[in-house]
């Protein structure tokens, strides 16, 4: 390589002078790329780099220096080329190399000692020999390096661990490592180095991992690796590259430590150690109390002084900027004696970890066994809280920041206020580092009002005439927290209060390191003395020089005077500033100041009139008043706000005519209340407001405005009037229009007695007139128990307490005319109470012919039910051919009659003639549909009581309580557009749950609801259980095949489209649920298993072995065919009711299999979820979900009933990671409804959205 003559003469000899004179420091070679630090005469170090190129081509040249910037090749560039030509000479002498496992053996691999058992092992996670084994470590090196330790010139700082991926983001985990980093920080004092980053030595830093250093810097000057353009965070390093004497010297240091603290380190990855410590934190709050409280952690504060520039960064005087206060906590920790932690991250390690933690040369602390005081464990606390913070911001910062904590803590801001909490009231130790020497002494933590000691001197201008005010001052210098302020003073650290710190806020900020030095000109001493002085004199204590001279020229203080009136409808305030009893109308203030009154106070007036036109928006310049403009809003204003602040400001006067205008609070209104003819009348009055004006009133008050003004010119205040209130709501919630208000008496029926009446009790601002036969209806409903209806002779025995309460509850509605839902929860034995209310108004002589509806499969139930509670019932089902029904109707000396919704719809025709004393649903949910056939028929039907029986009145929506009421009492929902517009589209769409508790006020006197955990003690418990499993590979590929047919079906489908092909799409939908439950049901050919199959079977096995006896429901009938083969394969005898069983053979199989030995039941959810008395079952298996969680309860409850004496244990088998885990979802959302209404709505499937069916897909 030719390249001398690319350089002039005196360039070349400066550049071998430098490399003669050792001036080069080789960094890295590269593919013939050479690095190096070059140290010219005058100590500047500059990095210059060269590649080679051989004789081929002159080399490529750069240099950090001024010349090589300007495009000259410098001198630098020809040192590092002439020690080049000497390393190719051989000028250099092969330097002898040390091995790694030599120079660092204290963690490097021991054999295991023969007999010692396993655990006991030495083991090092880390191995600083294993990790250096790939560099260059020369004999010169490591010698230079012990001498550097013996010495104390390389001191180890600090030895961590953490993961790479929360701190080291650049560097990918190792698989084999686990991503775990030791982090060594050292500090380097020898040689004249300058102090870098306040620790007193240059910085060096090493990171590494099991098999390789990550990253390393040197920041000492003079050394080969030492970069001045690199940070001092992490970059990564090379191998085959020699370390240099201070790194070495750390690595040693490192390597003793980790020797020392085996517990550095471990295989666990960064998932297994948040899974174990997941788990280790409840076992923390546990564990702590068996931990010795010994550690005491005691805060020693540091005072400095850090300049920072003025927000004004030039005054009069001179350019400005502040020393202002540090101030800093470091801890002493320890048992008896107590030692400086001289690195607060190794503590917090040490406490998180329950590590050892050494203090000085012989003692420590094993937070394994012992922990903090009390008072210790808050400022750990504190601590803890604080690192965390600083970790936080590191990670955001993509780990390229320091961690700014090391041995102390600045105090500043949130963090200072939660420190100075925590020791107040203790004393603390300072060292205070603004004194010279360094001084030490002890502070208290207390709160303190300061006070402000300003004294005012005459200010002259050059030619000694006065010229203003000077104010002097001294404050204590303050460290802000977030929010409180802080200063230290004469052996006490205070904290001032927030009024107190407000207060002074000005004059702290015009403060230059705690003195003030103030001038006040002459023209704003008003401002100073009228204005300033008062808002702050509870801080500050003034003192006047001279008081005398000031006074002289300190103007009057103005006195303001109001003159208020009322004209033609509007109000008039004229304004007048007095000044040492001259006065002046203020006004449009156009009006300059002249010679004589230039001393008036213009920003105060202004200020002044600001307010009045917030009142008084108008101004008449030749009245020189300001007036309202008649605007009523104002008026009102200025009646309840505008004279108490104008009264404030000054004096105010008033005309008789303005005295006139009242505002009346306190007012009120009165309901009266009475029954007549089984219609409420209520009446409404006021002895404040005249009868024909309350319609105008209530109309202000839907306006929103927050008052009112009566003809008589009088304003009633509507933000007190919260009758008002109550009286609007209680006409939308009984819908009464403004005709029927305004007549003065309104008639509502009378089942909104109880409504109305909790209404009422809720608003005792709203007074109340109730008659004595209102009185007492409400009374029957409130003391049920002691209704005067005694339990029939032959039922007493049999009723339980809970269901006597049920048929008092039936009487006393029927006795009022009104009608109710029994929706006691399944199999609490409503059709028993519905029984013995017929059996007492019999034996009353009140009971006509009474007809009961309920499905086909029930017929048959009632009339057993009947002959057994009630022989003296003549009860009869209305079956069999049409003309048997006509006569059986036509025969009319029945009690009971019995028949089903669907041959009601057919023979309705035949129902009109008759007149029934009662007539009872049961299982009223099959009239959820306002608009079907049977709907229709039921309500058709003339009868004086009627009663529905369900225990599930909502099931899906909302509307279905509206149709069960519009059987029971039409309108008392009113028409269902209305109910859907005023609640059913509040709760369901806006969850809105004031509406909510609205409908549930309304309807709960006429839904009797209990459950069985609340009135049957003794029933045995049910424990439910869902299991899960997961497809065999061939089920989980045709289920997820049909899934992403259907998902790329409904995506590519429009909006009308989507509407037109929803039964497709749900249709869709149950073949997936198919395929869930066995991919036979859809494709005969399928050879592989149904896991949910295997599994159900196994469940039934298992189960049989325990002596259990179980019902299976199901969709599916031909699911259940499925089930029932392989039951018969295994040779397990079972019984099975579908839709297809005929009435007479359900009752025989019920009846068999509660008194055999038969184990399985199975039953299609459809039709055998309702009426079956199945408790010879202890076990209830729901193979697959159903959307209606309402149906599912009501098959559990065919085991979980009355007369159930085991526990009945629900087991719901749901296929992994498929729609069935998204139906489970749904349930609940359908039982929170119901719930909240009946004590809700759900979304049935075919109202789904596109988007909510894609979700369910999932």
């Amino acid at each position: 390589m030719k390249w001398k003559k690319l350089f002039q003469n005196k360039t070349l000899q400066a550049g071998q002078s430098m490399c003669r004179d050792g001036g080069v420091a080789l960094i890295s070679v590269d593919h013939r790329i050479y690095t190096a630090n070059v140290t010219g005469p005058d100590g500047n170090i500059h990095t210059v780099q060269v590649q080679d190129f051989g004789d081929s081509m002159p080399p490529s040249l750069y240099c950090n220096c001024a010349f090589a910037e300007e495009g000259i090749r410098c001198a630098h560039m020809a040192a590092l080329l002439y020690w080049m030509e000497e390393e190719r000479e051989g000028g250099k002498k092969e330097q002898e190399l040390i091995l790694s496992s030599d120079a660092f053996p204290a963690t490097s691999q021991k054999e295991n000692i023969e007999g010692l058992p396993l655990y006991r092992q030495t083991y090092h996670y880390f191995s600083i020999a294993t990790a250096t084994e790939n560099y260059i470590l020369t004999k010169e090196d490591v010698e230079k390096a012990k001498e550097m330790i013996a010495s104390k010139e390389v001191l180890l700082r600090s030895c961590t661990t953490d993961y790479t991926r929360n701190h080291f983001r650049y560097f990918q985990p190792d698989d084999e490592t686990g991503g775990l980093v030791l982090t060594v920080e050292g500090v380097y004092k020898g040689g004249n180095s300058h102090v870098r980053n306040a620790q007193g030595g240059r910085l060096l830093k090493i990171a590494l991992d099991r098999k390789n250093i990550l990253s390393m810097y040197c920041s000492v000057m003079d050394c080969p690796s030492y970069d001045p353009y690199s940070g001092s965070w992490y970059y990564r390093t090379d191998t085959n590259r020699p370390l240099c004497s201070h790194i070495i010297a750390l690595l040693m240091l490192a390597d003793a430590y980790v020797a020392e603290h085996p517990e550095l380190g471990d295989a666990t990855d960064m998932l297994g150690e948040s899974l174990l410590q997941a788990f280790s934190d409840g076992e923390t709050s546990i564990s702590r109390h068996s931990l010795k409280p010994v550690v005491r952690l005691v805060p020693r504060l540091r005072l400095t002084t850090r300049l920072s520039e003025s927000d004004q960064e030039y005054t009069n005087r001179r350019f400005h900027v502040k020393a202002e206060p540090e101030l800093a906590v470091e801890f002493k920790v320890g048992t008896d004696k107590l030692y400086i932690v001289k690195n607060l991250k190794e503590l917090h390690q040490a406490v998180t970890h329950r590590l050892f933690l050494g203090l000085g040369k012989k003692n420590g602390i094993q937070f394994a066994t012992e922990t903090f005081t009390e008072k210790s464990q808050a400022l750990y606390d504190f601590l803890d809280r604080a690192l965390r913070e600083e970790f936080f911001r590191k990670d955001l910062n993509d780990g390229v920041s320091e961690i700014s904590v090391t041995k102390e803590l600045i105090l500043y801001g949130q963090r200072l206020d939660e420190f100075f909490s925590i020791v107040e009231g203790d004393e603390l130790e300072l060292v205070d580092k603004t004194e010279i020497p360094n001084g030490k002494r002890n502070v208290v933590a207390k709160d303190r009002e300061l006070t402000l000691s300003l004294r005012a001197f005459p200010h002259k201008d050059k030619n000694g005439k006065f010229d203003g005010v000077t104010l002097d001052g001294t404050l204590p210098q303050f460290i802000q927290g977030s929010e409180d302020s802080y200063y230290l003073s004469r052996g006490f650290f205070y904290r001032i209060p927030k009024d107190n710190a407000k207060a002074l806020a000005p004059f702290i900020a015009a403060s230059d390191e705690g003195m003030i030095q103030i001038l006040i000109g002459r023209q704003r001493l008003s401002d100073f003395y009228y204005h300033v002085l008062p808002k702050v004199s509870r801080y500050v204590d003034l003192s006047e020089a001279q008081k005398g001279v000031i006074e002289q020229y300190l103007p009057p203080e103005a006195s303001f005077y109001f003159y208020l009136d009322a004209v033609e409808e509007d109000v008039t305030c004229a304004v007048m500033a007095e000044y040492d009893g001259e006065k002046y109308y203020l006004g449009n203030q156009e009006e300059l100041l002249n010679r004589e009154n230039f001393f008036r106070d213009l920003n105060l007036e202004n200020r002044i009139i600001a307010t009045v036109c917030s009142f008084f928006p108008d101004y008449d310049d030749r009245k020189k008043e300001f007036y309202t403009g008649k605007n009523e809003e104002v008026i009102y204003r200025i009646l309840t706000e505008g004279v108490a602040q104008l009264m404030e400001l000054g004096e105010v006067s008033t005309t008789r005519a303005f005295e006139n205008l009242s505002v009346r609070t306190g007012w009120n209104l009165s309901v009266g209340v009475s029954v007549n003819a089984n219609l409420l009348q209520l009446s409404v009055l006021s002895q404040d407001i005249p009868q024909e004006e309350l319609i105008e009133l209530l109309d202000s008050y839907k306006r929103k405005r927050t008052f009112h003004r009566l003809r008589n010119g009088e304003f009633l205040s509507l933000t007190e009037g919260d009758s008002v209130a109550v009286l609007e709501q209680m006409m939308e919630d009984l819908h009464l229009s403004v005709k029927e208000f305004t007549k003065g008496k309104m008639e509502i029926p009378s089942y909104r007695a109880l409504y109305l009446n909790k209404m009422l009790e809720e608003h005792d601002e709203i007074a109340t007139d109730r008659d004595r036969a209102f009185k007492t209806l409400v009374k029957s409903f409130k003391t049920l128990r002691d209704a005067d209806y005694d339990v029939p002779p032959s039922l007493k025995p049999v009723l339980r307490n809970y269901q006597k309460q049920g048929f008092r509850w039936i009487l006393t509605l029927a006795g009022y005319g009104f009608h109710g839902i029994l929706a006691d929860e399944m199999g609490l034995g409503k059709t028993l109470e519905m029984i013995a209310a017929l059996v007492y108004e019999k034996q009353q002589g009140n009971l006509q012919r009474s007809l009961v509806v309920c499905p086909a499969s029930l017929v048959y139930n009632w009339m057993v039910e009947l002959a057994h509670f009630a022989p003296e019932l003549k009860a009869e089902a209305v079956d069999g051919s049409k003309e048997n029904r006509r006569k059986i109707l036509a025969k009319n000396d029945q009690d009971i009659l019995v028949t089903s919704y669907d041959l009601l719809r057919r023979d309705i025709a035949e129902y009109e003639d008759y007149q029934f004393t009662y007539q009872i649903l049961d299982e009223a949910q099959y009239i959820k549909n306002p608009k079907s056939g049977m709907s229709k028929a039921v309500k058709i039907i003339k009868s004086t009581h009627r009663f529905a029986l369900s225990g599930t009145p909502i099931e899906n929506r909302l509307s279905e309580l509206w149709s069960i009421f519009d059987y029971l009492m039409p309108g008392f929902l009113y028409d269902y557009e209305t109910f859907r517009e005023d609640y059913e589209t509040p709760i369901v769409a806006e969850k809105d749950e004031w509406v909510s508790k609205r409908l549930s006020a309304m309807t709960s006197p006429f839904i009797l609801r209990r459950k069985k955990e609340s009135v049957l003690k003794d029933l045995p418990e049910k424990l439910e259980e869902i299991r899960y499993t997961n497809f065999s590979s061939a089920q989980r590929k045709i289920y997820d095949s049909q899934l992403l047919r259907m998902k790329k079906t409904i995506e590519a489908t429009s909006g009308e489209d989507f509407k037109k092909n929803k039964m497709k799409i749900l249709a869709d939908i149950t073949r997936l649920r198919q395929i869930c439950c066995d991919p036979t049901l859809l494709f005969e050919d399928y050879k592989g298993e149904s896991s949910k199959k295997e599994m159900l079977l196994e469940l039934i096995r298992d189960a049989m072995e325990d002596g259990h006896k179980m019902l299976v429901f199901s969709q599916f009938t031909s699911m259940l065919e499925k089930i029932g083969d392989a039951l018969h394969e295994q040779g397990i005898p079972f019984y099975t009711i579908t839709g297809e069983t005929k009435k007479e053979k359900r009752l025989s199989l019920v009846n068999a299999f509660n008194t055999d030995e038969v184990p399985v039941f199975l039953i299609s959810l459809k039709a055998g979820g309702t009426g079956l008395n199945l408790t010879g079952a202890d076990m209830v298996i729901h193979y697959d979900p159903w959307w209606n969680v309402a149906a599912e309860n009501q098959a559990t409850d065919r085991a979980h009933r009355i007369g159930q004496k085991k526990k009945v244990s629900v087991y719901k088998l749901i296929a992994k990671g498929t729609i069935e885990e998204r139906i489970l979802v749904m349930q609940q959302e359908k039982q929170d409804l119901a719930d909240e209404i009946l004590s809700g709505e759900g979304k049935s499937l075919s109202s789904m959205t596109k988007e909510e069916l894609l979700e369910i897909l999932g």
